[in-house]
């Protein structure tokens, strides 16, 4: 289930920072996989209940074949619902793909309709994963280097079959996300066994992948029986009609369940200029240390907030002169509709600070602040004007690379008594101003400039690289040690 897809907005997607990247009509496309005209024989099908703590939300069914060459064909879709600040909405992934009679995958294709539709085609050519992306009327291609044909979460559970189960026993295989565009090792460890109902041994295996774990239960074939991840996401093995009976009502809020709750009396949160905090539940070195404003010494970081007056004044950058200005997935910066945009709004601005300052501002007032589940892209969200604080970051970090303002990225963790007296999942940009202060920390969702000091930073760069704050999330807790 890939943590509900990552919990849908952290969760999911953006793309490899070493991948190659492109706007095109793509001429010829991936063609699609015809499921019916590659299946031959009997076709093995598995239905899941989907579940967010004890509320069934969802399900999900993955099928499995034989093709006439001697590979296998596997096909999955789930739907389901979840909520993020007190809004609830349904989310239906689909995807298809096969492998040959060497059990490597060859093809692949995918949809998220959550509720903007992506669809992705791919194919594993020398070196390299050619994947074909369509959102909002655009084709992307981007290429991902790899070292060997990968695993997806669709195959990963038949790389159980057929290996000796056993407890400490454990393995690696390559594995490709498609929806982060995420290409790394995932690791798959036996921790225990448990008896099931029908007598015979079951066996316990976790996965670690991109900074998430999730562990499952897998019988003696290898089958998975349950799957669970952060915040009490889990899957069941169900009969048809029992994973299709969903619960009424809304499921629990997704923010709510992310909290990391605080201990102490955080007055005025957002006029905060310097707030400690000691790190308690995880390995503080989760938390990064960024030094002048984010410092961290053994358990306990201090985020400050600079002063604009003694930033240097900076010129716009040439483009190509930083990474930090390159277009990806989610940062089209190089699109002709946000590079009018963004010219627009800088107008005569020549420095970084003031161009900035002008960008946050269309940003905060140009967007309705509403949750939104799905793979959020500058291009998209200026065409929708609404999301949440990752459409907010990801249309900033576009406009500010178009006009020649490194920007990036930060996502972790943030103080809000308004969902009660606790810190959340948040996304926000930041921006190079130069100076001691450097990378320069602000807040279109909330209209700071520069954003307050209870932003706590877990990590920098796309999704792909967000999802590392799934490892904290229902463990993470914090002290209030000063705030001023």
């Amino acid at each position: 289930m890939r943590t509900l897809i990552v919990v849908e907005a952290l969760f999911v997607a953006s793309f490899l920072a070493v991948a190659a990247f492109a706007l095109v009509e793509a001429e010829p496309p991936l063609a699609p996989i015809d499921v019916g005209a590659l299946t031959v024989g009997p076709t093995e099908e598995r239905w899941q209940g989907i579940f967010v703590q004890d509320t069934h939300v969802g399900y999900a069914v993955t099928r499995e074949a034989a093709t006439a060459d001697g590979g296998r064909i596997f096909s999955g879709q789930s739907a389901f619902r979840i909520a993020a600040l007190g809004a609830s909405q349904q989310i239906v992934t689909a995807g298809t793909a096969v492998t040959g009679a060497d059990g490597k995958l060859r093809t692949f294709d995918f949809l998220l309709s959550a509720p903007t539709k992506l669809t992705g085609r791919g194919e594993v050519q020398e070196g390299k994963i050619h994947v074909e992306i369509a959102q909002d009327g655009e084709v992307r291609v981007i290429d991902v280097p790899i070292r060997e044909a990968p695993v997806l979460s669709i195959t990963l559970a038949a790389q159980l079959r057929g290996r000796t189960l056993a407890p400490g026993s454990s393995f690696t295989v390559p594995y490709f996300d498609p929806l982060t565009m995420t290409n790394a090792d995932a690791t798959l460890t036996v921790e225990s066994t448990e008896m099931l109902a029908n007598g015979e041994a079951g066996y316990w295996v976790r996965t670690r992948f991109g900074g998430v774990e999730a562990r499952r239960l897998v019988d003696s074939a290898g089958d998975t029986l349950r799957e669970e991840a952060a915040m009490g996401l889990r899957t069941e093995r169900m009969t048809r009609e029992a994973a299709m009976t969903i619960d009424g009502g809304d499921p629990p809020d997704l923010v709510a369940l992310s909290a990391a709750q605080l201990e102490g009396n955080l007055a005025n949160a957002r006029d905060t200029k310097v707030v400690t905090l000691r790190i308690v539940g995880i390995d503080p070195t989760r938390i990064p240390s960024e030094p002048p404003l984010q410092t961290r010494v053994d358990d306990t970081v201090t985020v400050s907030v600079p002063l604009l007056e003694e930033l240097p004044t900076l010129p716009l950058a040439e483009p190509g002169t930083h990474p930090d200005l390159a277009a990806t997935l989610s940062i089209p910066s190089g699109h002709p509709e946000i590079v009018t945009r963004a010219r627009a709004i800088v107008g005569d601005a020549t420095d970084r600070l003031t161009a900035a300052r002008r960008l946050h501002d269309f940003v905060f007032d140009y967007l309705q602040k509403v949750p939104t589940m799905g793979v959020p892209d500058g291009l998209t969200v200026l065409r929708s004007g609404r999301g949440d604080c990752n459409e907010h970051t990801a249309l900033f970090v576009s406009l500010a690379r178009a006009v020649g303002i490194p920007a990036r990225i930060a996502a972790g963790l943030v103080y809000s008594d308004r969902l009660g007296d606790a810190f959340y999942y948040h996304a926000w940009p930041e921006v190079e101003l130069g100076g001691p202060t450097g990378w320069v920390p602000i807040d279109p969702t909330f209209g700071q400039f520069p954003a307050d000091a209870t932003h706590l930073k877990v990590t920098t760069g796309d999704l792909d690289q967000q999802v590392q704050i799934m490892a904290l999330m229902g463990r993470i807790r914090l002290e209030l040690v000063e705030a001023r």
